[in-house]
């Protein structure tokens, strides 16, 4: 043999020897994790046996001796399951991102640190109740119980980035339930979006362009001298705030829910079913844990958050109930008079100078330094625009004031709500629940339906849009909270149902603010309508609700658009063939649909080319971060016929509405022959609109593939009841929709429909990371009984934890 050929076969075999071994590294990275699912597990810190079944998909079925025990295993699950999850979502609201993450992470934690997520977590724990205490320390030891257990065992991802978890505490879980309160506020982005369009284009222009705004209401413009100062010094807060949701694998805004009710006289049972498919951004690992815990005095099942151990949405033999966003508006921004814009000490207030409180923190950086930062703080709450190394820009301070800064229990909450039999328990427990606010929609066996919105609600002076105020009175300065006695509340509706999808509450009579930002009315339209339609429904039905399509959106605007077209003498084929395709369209937004595809890009280009050459694209974006605002106004002035904004102020034609709807029109033909080539029989909108489940490592193009889950073909838009929110800068990318769909019937406690995608585990390449994603894409639903001879009957794997001897 030559010795060329020797030195070739040489190199091969070694090559395949390293390939081979990297491959059972690699392997053995990843699966070294994987919990063990069946047998006995000896641990510290249980006090007597607990039986788990897992069904097929991974959900457990917890069985114990006693409620500590309970919540003890509930904490050994999320963390076998979800223990990358929980360590980021600890480490973000903790304020400590940058030590694991480094430097990118390094302005969120400033943001958290600022707004004083840790110190308030600590404070909401000492204020906690003896048994909230317990019940949360015994969840922590389960998790503590799974990191001693399982050392050098943890997920991949904790390799990756060459960290070990530390031990959980009872204020990560209380952290985690702020963090979740953070997410799903709006206020702050509406008040510096609007303060912005007011700034660039003053009151009356302004008042066009945004969904809501009583004529009667007052504007409160700073007095400062004209530009766009105020909206801009608070953008370093949102673009920390974005940084946090693209760190963390979650990109964009929440936007939405549905939820709703059939009492038995609608229900096909004789009692009420209820369903709730609340809308978040689509990540891997799921953001819900199904769990079913069962123990002397309870027995509850539905959806948990990895971090607290309390069922959120679900059911228990009495009552079920579900949630979606309030929208409230609990939180404003205050521009301070101080003495030094560098170093204040104080704050003018009420003709007196205030102290200004100060407080410094240390961020450790991975890879870098320590970061030492000061926060200020006004009786209101932290000046929010003074990050560091952006402080010595500031022209003026602003404070925020926030709701979730208030001493509340929501642990305490949603543990009264699982143990409720009845709509005076179920209350008993809102009482306890301050933020997020939502709305609750509840059914209890003995046939009745209610709704209440549970949270805190600012008392304010005015009832309109809240930009920036003076801060140097107490004029704008909250007035407390209203009333619990006073929350909007609906029970046993005439109607026989109640439907909400983060549409507007209550009349303008009621006396106090809520919001002016709401999600667009079609999908609550649609829910109304199918709920209307028909005398009674089953569990069958709201499956179909649940993946229903037809957008009442496009039925609205498509009449507009065939309408602009009827005395226009020139006319392309490709044009009168998308007309007709409209024309015959029946309005579901289905993926193998070719009408969809023109109008959702029909509608981008009509925002676009009404909005972007007075706004630029700097404020288009920003304007599009919450998608429903272009959306509502973009629709009102199309039906309205006739605004300012139609023009383009570049060309010396002055353009109409009609205009820009031609334009729209053939510019969407030609991005979609541009995107999808071929013939327009052949652009479906399947073609388009994907979802992908994202990861923290998803932006890491290597890794994208390994621990992202997707890209799916997926059906509906911003409009339909199975939402598929998209923004305008990645059309048409659907990064918000059904993070888990819950439809409870409360005639059979063994008849819930449930999926939560991607999957149970966060472990990837396990198998129950993403197998609930076909199902979800389908609208397909697994069976979740209550009753232990069935569980057992079906159970795929059973574990038991038994005390250490």
């Amino acid at each position: 043999m030559r010795l060329s050929i020797k030195v070739l076969l040489g190199f091969c075999i070694t090559f395949a020897v390293v390939f081979v071994a990297a491959l059972l590294l690699s392997y053995y990275l990843v699966t070294k994790s994987f919990p063990d699912e069946d047998g006995a597990v000896a641990l510290q810190g249980v006090e007597s046996e607990v039986h788990v079944y897992r069904d097929e998909y991974g959900m457990p079925h917890i069985y114990a001796l006693s409620e500590n025990d309970a919540w003890f295993a509930v904490g050994y699950l999320h963390a076998q399951d979800r223990l990358w999850q929980l360590e980021i979502i600890r480490r973000a609201g903790m304020g400590r991102l940058a030590e694991i993450l480094g430097e990118p992470a390094l302005n969120v934690d400033r943001m958290f640190r600022t707004i004083g997520l840790p110190h308030l977590a600590h404070q909401l724990t000492e204020e906690l109740d003896d048994q909230t205490r317990q019940q949360l320390d015994a969840y922590a030891k389960g998790i503590n119980a799974y990191i001693q257990s399982n050392q050098g065992r943890y997920p991949v991802e904790f390799d990756v980035l060459s960290f070990d978890p530390e031990p959980w505490r009872v204020e990560h879980s209380v952290v985690v339930s702020r963090l979740m309160a953070w997410e799903l506020n709006h206020a702050r982005w509406v008040d510096v979006l609007l303060s912005e369009l007011v700034e660039r284009f003053g009151e009356q222009k302004a008042r066009e362009i945004f969904p809501e705004w009583d004529e009667d209401a007052p504007f409160i413009i700073p007095e400062v001298p004209t530009g766009r100062r105020i909206a801009q010094s608070l953008l370093p807060l949102l673009n920390a705030d974005k940084t946090y949701r693209a760190l963390t694998g979650a990109p964009g805004f929440h936007g939405g829910s549905n939820g709703w009710v059939v009492s038995g006289a609608k229900s096909v049972t004789g009692k009420p079913i209820l369903a709730n498919d609340p809308h978040l951004v689509l990540t891997a690992p799921a953001r819900w844990y199904e769990a079913h815990i069962s123990a002397p005095g309870i027995e509850v099942s539905g959806a948990t958050i990895p971090g607290v151990p309390f069922v959120v949405i679900g059911r228990n033999r009495y009552i079920a109930w579900g949630v979606t966003n309030a929208m409230a508006d609990d939180e404003d921004f205050y521009i301070e008079a101080v003495d030094s814009l560098q170093h204040p000490t104080g704050y003018r207030f009420e003709g007196t100078w205030k102290p200004m409180t100060q407080r410094i923190d240390t961020i450790l950086v991975k890879d870098g330094n320590p970061v030492l930062l000061t926060v200020y703080q006004t009786h209101r709450g932290p000046i929010v625009n003074r990050f560091e190394p952006v402080a010595q820009y500031a022209e003026q301070l602003i404070s925020m004031r926030w709701a979730g800064k208030e001493v509340s229990n929501e642990a305490k909450a949603f543990y009264m709500i699982n143990k409720a039999t009845n709509w005076r328990e179920f209350k008993e427990g809102l009482k306890h629940f301050a933020v997020p606010a939502q709305n609750f929609v509840y059914a209890d066996v003995e046939g009745n339906i209610g709704y209440r919105t549970g949270g805190i609600l600012p008392i304010r002076r005015t009832k309109g849009a809240t930009l920036p105020y003076q801060g140097m009175t107490d004029e704008h300065d909250w007035k407390g909270y209203v009333p619990f006695e006073r929350m909007p509340e609906s029970y046993n509706p005439d109607e026989e149902y109640i439907a909400t999808a983060n549409n507007k509450i209550i009349p303008d009579t009621y006396p106090y603010h809520i919001s002016h930002h709401w999600e667009p009315p079609w999908r609550a339209m649609r829910i109304n309508e199918v709920l209307r339609s028909q005398e009674k429904f089953s569990a069958e039905d709201f499956q179909r609700l649940q993946a229903d399509v037809t957008s009442p959106h496009a039925r609205e605007i498509v009449p507009l658009i065939l309408d602009a077209y009827v005395e226009y003498d020139t006319l392309d084929s490709e044009v009168g063939a998308a007309l007709t395709i409209l024309r015959n369209w029946d309005f579901r937004m289905n993926t193998d649909d070719v009408a969809t595809s023109v109008f959702q890009s029909f509608f981008v280009n009509v925002i676009q080319l009404t909005f972007e050459d007075e706004m630029g694209p700097e404020l288009l974006a920003l304007y599009d971060t919450l998608a429903s605002v272009p959306l509502t106004v973009t629709t009102r002035l199309l039906k309205e016929g006739s605004s300012a904004w139609f023009d383009n102020v570049f060309t010396p034609e002055h353009e109409t509405r009609d205009d820009i709807i031609r334009m729209s029109f053939e510019k969407a033909l030609n991005d979609l022959k541009g995107s999808l080539g071929g013939e327009l029989k052949e652009w479906r909108w399947g073609r388009l609109h994907k979802v992908e489940f994202g990861h923290v490592f998803g932006d890491v193009s290597i890794l994208r593939s390994i621990f992202n889950v997707g890209p799916f073909q997926i059906p509906g838009a911003h409009s339909t009841v199975w939402k598929g929110d998209y923004r305008l800068a990645r059309p048409f990318v659907n990064h918000v929709g059904p993070s888990t769909r819950q439809i409870f019937d409360l005639a059979d406690a063994n008849n819930t429909r449930a999926v939560t995608p991607p999957g149970q585990s966060g472990q990837v390449y396990h198998n129950h990371y993403k197998d609930q994603v076909q199902l979800w894409l389908e609208g397909g639903y697994r069976h979740v009984p209550m009753d232990r001879e069935l569980i057992e009957q079906s159970s795929k794997n059973h574990m038991v934890l038994q005390p250490a001897q």
